[in-house]
């Protein structure tokens, strides 16, 4: 929930760019905001209250609305309300990841930003013949043609690929690209 409609495409846009992330509503309002969490039930929920009264009235309605949601807030802390966390207004893209890894955990493994984010890299765990199609795939070889090189079907690199987009939230070649230059993936590993 942001007041200005400015401030939510700006959210929205950066958002929209990280694999396994989606706006899945946004409110210019409290009263908005919580009946919108209420019907969709985010994970998280991104929110700029302008003052104390607001903040806390904002953090009890949707703590109503969407109990299970994880709670954060575009400004300082200083209107004690400890109990969610607070971005400073002027951070950067680095702390808006980090906030975000820290409530999202594993979800933020593929995130476009990561090279400018805070949070620490995490590892995720992958087969060698994952390791092996995800490789090709950056070297810009076709399905086929990594079928061929490795000596197995095209019906299996296509489950090979399939497990890395749900691993890494990889979704495009270019995606799974950015993965193995970022982890320094090769043909010996």
């Amino acid at each position: 929930m942001a007041e200005h409609a400015l401030v939510r495409a700006g959210l929205r846009a950066l958002l929209g760019a990280t694999p396994g992330l989606a706006v899945i509503a946004e409110a210019a309002d409290i009263d908005v905001a919580a009946s919108l969490a209420a019907s969709v039930q985010p994970d998280v929920l991104l929110l700029d209250a302008p003052s104390a009264k607001d903040l806390t009235r904002a953090v009890a309605s949707l703590r109503v609305a969407a109990p299970r949601a994880c709670v954060l807030c575009l400004g300082d802390d200083e209107h004690g309300v400890g109990t969610i966390r607070c971005i400073p207004r002027d951070a950067g893209v680095a702390e808006l990841c980090s906030a975000l890894a820290d409530v999202l955990g594993e979800r933020c493994g593929a995130c476009l930003l990561r090279s400018r984010c805070a949070a620490a890299t995490r590892e995720i765990a992958l087969s060698p013949r994952e390791r092996q199609v995800a490789i090709h795939v950056a070297a810009g070889l076709a399905s086929k043609q990594i079928a061929a090189v490795l000596g197995i079907g095209l019906r299996t690199v296509n489950t090979y690929r399939e497990s890395l987009a749900r691993k890494l939230g990889a979704s495009s070649a270019a995606v799974l690209t950015r993965y193995v230059l970022e982890h320094g993936l090769d043909a010996r590993t």
